[in-house]
């Protein structure tokens, strides 16, 4: 059983990665695929020859799911009876350069902060016990390492609109929400050009889902 204690920036914490791929499997229905993440893949895909758009990535190496009956998410593909990321090849991640954030975080993870705080950090403890029974990292090196300040602006923003998003969503009734699906997945997760920066079309597509959520209630 995975579990998550949380952690500040200045500790010290037991871990060293041994490049052994065991945390690219046993991932079935747990890697979720941002928007940023799925942007930054399709970029190196299409560098590749292997996807065209943002699309591809969807399409091929991932699937959708939906989180608490109302907001859809996609969750990247497993392979293999070790249900391994679709990426993982020959025990290494064959996307390493644009891998995911919580895959360039390991074993940390961030959420929203309270109480004044931008971020809150917690380290995960799973069923690899060897990557925790030697080495040490200060918590915050790890993150001013792993955690880019495009990753920061993209979870700060999605700190401020999924408390917008969620009531609004809540408020549709079945029917509502199944009509409004395309529009989510449109402005949340295809909507971007792979030759412009992210932060500035994901500003643009959340700013926009909120007027059409809000436009479908009546609410402008």
């Amino acid at each position: 059983m995975n579990r998550a204690e949380p952690v500040r920036p200045k500790d010290q914490v037991c871990f060293q990665c041994r490049r052994c791929g065991n945390c690219c499997r046993d991932l079935e229905g747990q890697l979720m695929l941002e928007p940023l993440d799925a942007y930054h893949l399709a970029r190196l895909l299409r560098e590749q020859g292997k996807a065209a758009s943002i699309d591809d990535v969807y399409v091929r190496y991932a699937h959708p799911d939906i989180v608490e009956g109302i907001l859809p998410i996609y969750l990247m593909d497993t392979v293999g009876p070790g249900h391994a990321c679709v990426f993982l090849k020959d025990g290494r991640c064959s996307v390493y350069e644009a891998r995911p954030y919580v895959c360039r975080i390991y074993p940390f993870s961030v959420r929203p902060g309270e109480r004044g705080r931008t971020f809150e950090y917690f380290r995960c403890v799973d069923q690899h016990a060897a990557h925790f029974s030697d080495g040490r990292v200060l918590v915050k090196d790890w993150l001013r390492e792993n955690f880019s300040r495009e990753s920061r602006e993209f979870w700060s923003a999605e700190g401020g609109i999924l408390p917008i998003l969620s009531p609004l969503l809540n408020k549709l009734d079945a029917g509502e929400l199944q009509a409004s699906l395309c529009q989510l997945l449109h402005y949340r997760y295809y909507n971007y050009d792979l030759d412009e920066p992210f932060q500035p079309q994901y500003q643009a597509n959340m700013a926009a889902l909120v007027r059409v959520l809000r436009q479908r209630m009546g609410e402008v």
